[in-house]
């Protein structure tokens, strides 16, 4: 079983399997490559740009033991940070990050609305980015589903919504911020991973 709660604390032992996870998830065959960062709550990089996404989603209540950041090469060029909470003696994987650089620039920052229990939440921020993006329906919707608040990994977890298109060197940046996806009744977990690269994409085209 592998639903990204673990009974031990040591990165040495988790590590691997959260890699394994992530690998299924991309459905490639070849170890992807990752670094551990000792947990600090207050001091996460997720990108050196934006600081503030590390301190929104990693500052909350839970105790965090380390988070490792996995770099995906292909299909296009991914960081994924997972951040690794203490739960008893053991650990679970709490808010994952996902960080891509967008081709098509853009004047100002958009950022997806939280949920919301009547309609689809919308981008707001830079009225021209926001335009292009709120003109598709598919991608609202499939942003929406993806960039989770609330997951039932770990006994439960909620976070705030982080889901941000900004301006950056050469292009924009994409942040998003979800939780991991129980699968198989718990007995296992996703991070959803192939499913960013969709939305990444799905952007890039509308911008």
């Amino acid at each position: 079983m592998n639903n990204l709660a673990y009974t031990s604390q040591k990165a040495d032992v988790v590590v691997p399997k959260i890699e394994e996870i992530v690998r299924k998830d991309l459905g490639v065959e070849t170890p992807v490559p990752y670094k551990v960062e000792e947990g600090d709550s207050g001091k996460v990089n997720v990108n050196s740009m934006l600081h503030d996404a590390g301190l929104a989603l990693f500052g909350g209540k839970e105790t965090l033991l380390f988070s490792v950041a996995f770099d995906i090469a292909s299909p296009r060029p991914v960081t994924l940070t997972a951040q690794v909470d203490r739960q008893g003696v053991g650990s679970h994987v709490g808010t994952l990050v996902f960080t891509t650089k967008l081709a098509k620039p853009v004047k100002g920052e958009v950022f997806l609305e939280g949920p919301k229990t009547f309609g689809t939440p919308k981008f707001q921020g830079d009225a021209g980015v926001a335009d292009k993006l709120n003109g598709s329906k598919d991608l609202l919707k499939k942003a929406d589903k993806f960039a989770r608040t609330k997951s039932d990994v770990g006994g439960g977890i909620k976070r705030d919504r982080y889901f941000k298109v900004a301006p950056a060197e050469s292009g924009s940046v994409l942040v998003v911020g979800t939780l991991p996806r129980a699968t198989s009744m718990g007995m296992s977990a996703t991070t959803d991973a192939k499913d960013f690269i969709d939305l990444a994409k799905l952007i890039e085209d509308l911008l």
